[in-house]
């Protein structure tokens, strides 16, 4: 049984490619995902809530027979503020003493490991499986506690993608897609509940998302709407960053004198989506445009 501890915030491909391939090589009959309820080396303003991490592990999790989650640690959590993997490790010995356990890390950690809390009783406890990221320093499979555990390191050419949680938050801040490092269905869920963007943002991004197809709306309105009547600039600016396009739909947005304004993805595609919408422009402006403007009142 391997142990695939982390914070998973979000679960993205890699993840799942490295339980594969452990299941592959069969050096496991399964992996268990166990979230940590607060990470020891990580600030707790980074994570999403337990319970939408703990969500977007059985949305990729579905349909993987031989991958399970466990809150085992997430429990622990709830007694130490940060736990130690040593004490989970035992806790999870002193719940199966039939199951021979393993801890399976990426190659990413290889030299932070030594840093964990309990380090020396930790590799005399438990097998290590390390499974290689590519671009990873090759150099990390030398070190000596790997050899002191006898750890399981796969090969290189088992190599995993080198996709990290914290790419895809950044991207997220940036505005910039995230759908090709995470499964579809986490993707949904993110967008859904909108994740890892800050508080004001999330809430430009819930008004927007109220404008229908043929209609729009401008950065005041929306910024009356939000009662910060000054935030006009603000709003533009989120939605330049709109990570969630289309759902957010960010091109129906439009400036105070019916011009179509600006678009990430240039003005002729704003204009291209406005009009398979059904409103009619001339002149980069919206006709009969107060009978399409929907005011503050509306997006409350």
């Amino acid at each position: 049984m391997a142990v695939f501890g982390g914070s998973f915030n979000p679960v993205h491909r890699g993840h799942l490619l490295a339980a594969k391939a452990v299941l592959k090589e069969k050096i496991a009959d399964e992996i268990w995902f166990m979230p940590c309820r607060i990470h020891a080396f990580k600030s707790e303003n980074q994570f999403s809530s337990v319970e939408h991490r703990v969500k977007m592990l059985k949305i990729a999790l579905k349909g993987e027979k031989k991958m399970k989650l466990s809150t085992l640690e997430i429990k622990l959590g709830k007694k130490r503020r940060k736990n130690r993997t040593i004490d989970t490790v035992r806790e999870l010995k002193r719940l199966y003493p039939k199951t021979n356990f393993m801890w399976m890390i990426g190659s990413n950690l290889v030299n932070e490991v030594p840093k964990w809390a309990g380090f020396n009783e930790l590799i005399r406890e438990i097998k290590i499986i390390v499974v290689p990221i590519k671009g990873q320093n090759k150099n990390a499979f030398s070190a000596q506690w790997l050899k002191e555990n006898k750890a399981i390191v796969l090969p290189q050419s088992k190599a995993t993608e080198n996709i990290s949680s914290t790419q895809i938050r950044n991207r997220i801040l940036r505005g910039e897609s995230f759908s090709e490092l995470i499964p579809k269905k986490v993707q949904d869920f993110i967008i859904d509940k909108m994740l890892f963007v800050p508080e004001f943002r999330k809430k430009v991004y819930r008004t927007v998302k109220r404008i229908p197809k043929g209609r729009v709306s401008t950065y005041s309105e929306i910024a009356k709407a939000l009662h910060r009547k000054k935030a006009a600039r603000a709003i533009g600016f989120a939605l330049k960053k709109n990570p969630f396009f289309p759902v957010v739909p960010c091109h129906r947005v439009v400036l105070s004198n019916g011009k179509i304004g600006g678009f990430s993805q240039g003005v002729k595609q704003k204009e291209k989506l406005l009009k398979s919408e059904g409103l009619s422009i001339k002149n980069g402006k919206i006709q009969n445009f107060e009978k399409k403007l929907m005011k503050a009142s509306e997006l409350v």
